[in-house]
């Protein structure tokens, strides 16, 4: 796995010397560096911060991410000179966290909801990462989450899950810009961030991808399981997690476990 953070006196830094009103934006694949530009059409979003996070079954070279930044750094400065700003990329994740709400209770997940993917927590993992940040300042998080792949169906992706993501992190004040979201053209993704970039390749990898997929290749859910997972699970959990972080990234890791085992049925 790929775990190593900024140094905190560098993120705190980064947050207080950045615009008040400054967007954060998650980073990691292409669609997220998609977002970002399509974020950066907006009048109101002329810096953002990125910030980029791995889950616990992440693995590859995070040189990727670095060349990716300067490669978006450059776009951005080609397009807008000094008028929109792209900071300096941060590394946050938290381990415990991501086993937290999506590996320790696999055994229970299975039994009460019928099925079990890390993927949608993940999603929802990254998001709650960001969220201490945009609470901190301009209260957007920028996501490059899209509903279709040239036709292909992502879990965590779905419509359903895509709004129930946007509205648990719009519970906490802050909006989560979904500004691909529409856009199913892969190619039309490449041609928005304006360099040669495949889908698939320079960023880390996961080892859990595709876990959803039967062995030929379908997609294949219950639409009411997954609701009833996403309200009686998803949701309890990502509003213990996103109370106990708060503005910060310190909390009782005993404390907010025992909240999470009581969401359970016994």
């Amino acid at each position: 796995m790929i775990y190593f953070n900024t140094k905190p006196e560098i993120i705190e830094a980064a947050i207080q010397s950045a615009p008040v009103h400054a967007w954060v934006g998650e980073f990691s694949g292409r669609d997220s560096v998609a977002a970002i530009i399509a974020a950066f059409e907006h009048d109101a979003c002329d810096f953002v911060l990125p910030v980029a996070s791995f889950a616990g079954t992440e693995y590859g070279d995070t040189r990727d991410l670095l060349e990716n930044h300067a490669h978006l750094r450059s776009e951005i400065e080609a397009r807008y000179g000094g008028a929109k700003t792209i900071g300096d990329l941060i590394f946050y994740s938290d381990p415990f966290l991501w086993g937290l709400i999506n590996g320790r209770h696999v055994a229970q997940l299975t039994r009460q909801f019928g099925f079990y993917t890390p993927c949608i927590g993940c999603h929802a993992y990254f998001h709650l990462l960001k969220l201490p940040f945009a609470k901190r300042l301009g209260k957007v998080i920028i996501s490059g989450e899209r509903e279709s792949h040239d036709g292909r169906v992502k879990l965590n992706q779905l419509p359903q899950v895509l709004d129930f993501l946007s509205g648990e992190i719009g519970a906490e004040g802050v909006q989560l810009l979904q500004p691909i979201r529409d856009l199913s053209d892969g190619d039309a993704v490449e041609t928005m961030i304006g360099w040669a970039w495949k889908e698939g390749v320079n960023h880390p990898e996961c080892t859990f991808s595709g876990n959803y997929k039967l062995a030929d290749g379908r997609v294949d859910y219950d639409p009411a399981a997954l609701a009833t997972f996403l309200t009686d699970y998803l949701g309890p959990v990502h509003r213990l997690v996103a109370r106990a972080l708060g503005t910060g990234f310190d909390y009782d890791r005993r404390e907010l476990e025992h909240a999470v085992k009581g969401i359970f049925n016994p």
